[in-house]
């Protein structure tokens, strides 16, 4: 230990607080995925692969991270170059933070492009802006894979590959908060309860759009403060992860407005035609608890009845819900 230098701490704080956060942050993943396996058995399979393949993403990732944290903190334990070197950083940080962040990001412009009556700008928008930031991210983890080290990353190439990397992404995080509100607050389902859960929705958009925002601008913010440091990775090792824990969380709202409001739609068309059953002279035996097969036909996708879910959730979001074709 006295052969440690004075700034050890400097070095390794950055590192053990974003490692902390990393593993806490994939519990809650963890937490978000099973949600969704809970409550989503009728989803598409195209929506399942999105979600399942984020979290398998990320498993592989904080298996690196992990793996990386022991060789630093354990079998390398006194020697201050393993403190600095790249180790699998190029690829956990830089390269897998752009792919997350893309496929989130992409994911939410194709929600805008539904809710917008498929409009194309704004999505379009997203979408370049998105796949600059992802170039930028796997740009900084060649030119950190190159440098082998760290503390000395502030170059002017890798600066510029950084600025696109996390101020494009907090740039399109900005834009989608801002879309998702505007579409979503022109939404209008004509019952309260949903209206309530749209009103959730929105809320939880603006949040987690903030959120990531935030995190990415702060990681851009330490790097060029405290050059050729590691302060930034207290932030960079986590980001991933907050994207992941991001959209998972939306698609997990989204199901329960889905849900909610098939069964207000139930709801409505069975008092509708509650005059009917009660005053038909002859008696058939069916109650309202009980419509016949023609009104069940009638009725939208329900918990106990959800054959196509995505269906009904794309038609949920268009302005015009009655009007729709694919209903």
């Amino acid at each position: 230990m006295s052969h440690l230098p004075p700034d050890v701490l400097r070095a390794s704080a950055p590192l053990l607080t974003g490692f902390m956060v990393h593993w806490c942050l994939f519990s809650t993943l963890s937490v978000q995925t099973y949600l969704y396996y809970d409550a989503a058995a009728d989803d598409t399979p195209l929506k399942k692969c999105l979600v399942y393949g984020v979290y398998l993403l990320e498993s592989v990732q904080t298996a690196f991270v992990s793996y990386d944290a022991f060789t630093i903190f354990a079998s390398g334990f006194g020697d201050v170059q393993s403190l600095t070197a790249v180790h699998f950083h190029w690829l956990t940080i830089p390269v897998m933070s752009a792919i997350v962040s893309c496929i989130s990001q992409f994911f939410y412009a194709y929600r805008i492009f539904i809710l917008s009556n498929r409009h194309k700008f704004a999505p379009s928008v997203i979408a370049i802006i998105s796949l600059a930031s992802a170039v930028g991210g796997i740009l900084t983890g060649f030119f950190a894979y190159r440098t082998g080290d760290a503390s000395q990353l502030n170059t002017p190439t890798t600066s510029i590959a950084i600025g696109f990397w996390c101020g494009g992404a907090a740039l399109c995080d900005i834009l989608i908060a801002a879309f998702m509100t505007h579409y979503l607050a022109k939404h209008d389902t004509g019952f309260r309860h949903t209206q309530r859960l749209i009103s959730k929705l929105i809320r939880l958009t603006v949040e987690t759009g903030t959120l990531t925002a935030v995190g990415a601008l702060l990681d851009l913010i330490l790097f060029f403060a405290f050059p050729f440091q590691e302060v930034y990775m207290s932030v960079a090792l986590w980001l991933p992860k907050l994207y992941a824990n991001a959209m998972i969380m939306v698609i997990n709202a989204r199901l329960k407005i889905v849900v909610s409001s098939a069964v207000d739609d139930r709801v409505h068309l069975m008092s509708t035609h509650s005059v009917r059953f009660a005053s038909s002279p002859v008696d058939d035996g069916r109650s309202l608890q009980s419509p016949s097969p023609t009104l069940r036909a009638k009725m939208p996708l329900g918990v106990t009845d959800r054959k196509d879910l995505s269906l009904y959730d794309d038609t949920l979001e268009m302005k015009k819900m009655g009007d729709s074709e694919n209903v």
